[in-house]
Order: structure tokens, then sequence, then C-alpha cells
């Protein structure tokens, strides 16, 4: 499956949706992602859901699903070639 080249989130909501939409096209489930962050499917379920987790969690499941993290200036113009 072709990789999304990149996922926009303007708040903890968009940014799980972001984090569940990466996991899917991954095409692993929210348990194996839990497993690789020694975590519980639970913390998973909140994360994709927007709710309270530890921004190293949220950041050590976007390193596990092959993203990184960019702060742009709001409004910029924004290409992304990989």
């Amino acid at each position: 499956m072709s990789q999304t080249p990149f996922y926009r989130a303007v708040d903890a909501a968009s940014l799980g949706r972001a984090i569940s939409s990466a996991r899917r096209e991954a095409g692993i489930t929210q348990q194996e992602l839990a497993d690789r962050l020694g975590t519980a499917r639970r913390t998973i379920v909140r994360l994709e859901h927007g709710e309270a987790v530890s921004v190293v969690l949220a950041m050590e499941a976007i390193r596990v699903l092959g993203r990184d993290v960019a702060l742009v200036p709001r409004f910029s113009k924004l290409q992304v070639k990989p």
C-alpha cells in the first residue's frame, strides 16, 4: 500500500486520527502498536481518539509508524517530496 505523503493535525483529535490512519496504512493493529510501545491497547485507543496520553508516547507511536513531525508556520504552503 502506498503511503500518504503527510497528515495535518491541528488538535489532539486530528493528531489521533492521523496516527490511526498511519497505523492502518502500516497494516498493524492497535494491539500490535501497543505491544511495540510497551503499553496497553486501551492507551492506543485513547491516543487515536484524541484523549490525554503522554506526548512521549504519541511521539514514539509516530516514530514506530515510520513518520516524523514537522512544525510549520500556520497557513504556510507546504510541498512534501518523498
